[in-house]
């Protein structure tokens, strides 16, 4: 069967018309597929960092002499001049001698800031004074947690070794295990043998 010229163009411009659809619905679908596969990928990134961020945030109760008591959402890390910071700063009767703005945050603590003069002070204060609780059950020292008067209560540890300990620890985040105490100057060997019993990490 013999076409005709017209016949053969017509046929060949169907040809390239079917041609074009075709690349272009291949196109259209890879490009959904891209995006669906981005869209899926984006929303398990958004949903894994949300995870994260929730589990690293706690809630700190402040009271005392700050702008805004209350309760606040803070970051795992964060110190006690952070939290300061959200409540509006320190009142003008704060006695900020007595606490310790360095102080690294737990959840769910109470800090106290007490007043000029106070002295009949709640006995939530040691969250103001060191950042947490420094004494366990069983009356050893937890080391990531204590002030300089209340490291000086171990043997061998004076004023400046005291202050070497947190130093030492605000620079170089949490000691891990007792021998890191090494770490600090001025404290050896026969130092940590005679402290194991005294203090606890955590």
């Amino acid at each position: 069967m013999k076409f005709s010229k017209r016949e053969l163009s017509l046929i060949s411009l169907i040809g390239v018309l079917l041609l074009v659809v075709s690349v272009s619905f291949i196109v259209h679908f890879d490009n959904n597929e891209e995006e669906e596969m981005d869209w899926y990928f984006e929303e398990e990134v958004v949903e894994q960092v949300t995870n994260e961020q929730t589990e690293n945030i706690i809630i700190v109760d402040i009271k005392g002499q700050v702008q805004s008591p209350g309760v606040y959402e803070l970051v795992a890390g964060q110190r006690l001049f952070d939290l300061i910071e959200l409540a509006g700063g320190l009142t003008p009767d704060a006695d900020e001698l007595k606490i310790n703005l360095a102080a690294i945050l737990d959840d769910a603590m109470v800090i106290y800031i007490p007043k000029i003069g106070e002295e009949d002070i709640p006995t939530i204060q040691s969250a103001a004074l060191s950042g947490n609780s420094s004494a366990s059950n069983d009356g050893k020292i937890k080391i990531n947690k204590a002030t300089v008067q209340e490291l000086q209560q171990l043997p061998g540890i004076g004023p400046a070794k005291a202050e070497a300990i947190i130093s030492y620890r605000e620079d170089n985040g949490p000691f891990q295990t007792v021998e890191d105490l090494q770490k600090v100057s001025g404290i050896g060997s026969k130092s940590i043998e005679k402290l194991k019993e005294h203090i606890e990490i955590k």
